[in-house]
């Protein structure tokens, strides 16, 4: 056998062993892992849905005026901020405010200056 032939043979089995063996390597590795995670997942999503949430916050949109009340959407609860001017906000804002329910006061905050920002809505 010539040269040629005798590297170019030992050229593809070595590639075709070094694409093979990782990758079954990874996919049994991905196998038993992703197993084990999804069982870990489930228990903890019986976790959160068993834990109640302890503080719910919402807006309250009057005559332009925003506030910020703890309680679930449709529901009266403890005004925690009042009188932030919005008038500046987009219209699409404006409708999906009163609609969403947030956390903890740092989303409040996080939505806020997002919805403050004005070169995020001139683009």
């Amino acid at each position: 056998m010539s040269r040629w032939k005798v590297v170019s043979i030992v050229l593809c089995l070595g590639l075709g062993i070094g694409c093979i063996v990782p990758t079954v390597t990874a996919w049994w590795y991905d196998k038993n892992y992703t197993e084990s995670t999804l069982k870990d997942l489930d228990g903890e999503s019986k976790l959160i849905k068993e834990a109640p949430v302890k503080d719910i916050y919402h807006f309250n949109l009057e005559q332009g005026i925003l506030s910020v009340i703890k309680g679930e959407l449709g529901t009266s609860g403890k005004v925690i901020v009042t009188g932030l001017n919005v008038e500046a906000w987009p219209n699409e804002i404006l409708q999906m405010a009163p609609k969403v329910e947030f956390y903890s006061l740092d989303e409040v905050q996080s939505f806020i200056d997002t919805a403050s920002e004005p070169q995020l809505w001139q683009e």
